[in-house]
């Protein structure tokens, strides 16, 4: 069995994410694999994406622009920080939608080989009411998934 050579890493930006995209550098380099990091914002169901928002000293925007652009910069500030060693190729987008969807879209469109993602493993009220990524994941993907759990701290 050939190893991977395209690895798609979904990152919620919260603590944990870090070490999810440095395992799958990790796995990548060895292979000369590639790399996609992508973060899904989903809008919120009660507005609208495109409600227009301002601030003092800001231009006016849509919601989802800036949300776009601020889950834009805490990805890049992600990056900047893992592990630069070996050279890997690396790239990052943000993509609007449900994770779970947004997940399997991505993988299926870019036929990936692997996906390294990390699971909180949520129980009881939290679980069912956010359900979980993971598992939507794990249970439809095409390709092999790859899942760390991450800790709260």
């Amino acid at each position: 069995m050939a190893g991977p050579s395209r690895i798609l890493v979904p990152v919620d930006l919260k603590d944990g994410s870090r070490s999810v995209v440095d395992y799958a550098l990790q796995l990548a380099r060895p292979f000369g694999a590639t790399v996609d990091v992508i973060h899904a914002w989903e809008p919120p169901q009660y507005v609208a994406p495109d409600l227009l928002v301002a601030s003092p000293g800001w231009d006016a925007g849509s919601l989802e622009g800036m949300a776009r652009d601020t889950a834009g910069k805490e990805l890049e500030t992600l990056l900047r920080s893992v592990d630069g060693t070996a050279p890997v190729a690396l790239s990052h987008r943000v993509v609007i939608g449900e994770a779970g969807n947004v997940v399997l879209e991505e993988a299926e469109r870019g036929k990936y080989d692997l996906i390294v993602m990390g699971t909180h493993q949520r129980k009881g009220l939290t679980r069912m009411l956010l359900g979980s990524v993971a598992q939507k994941v794990v249970g439809r993907a095409a390709c092999p998934v790859l899942t760390l759990h991450v800790s709260a701290e």
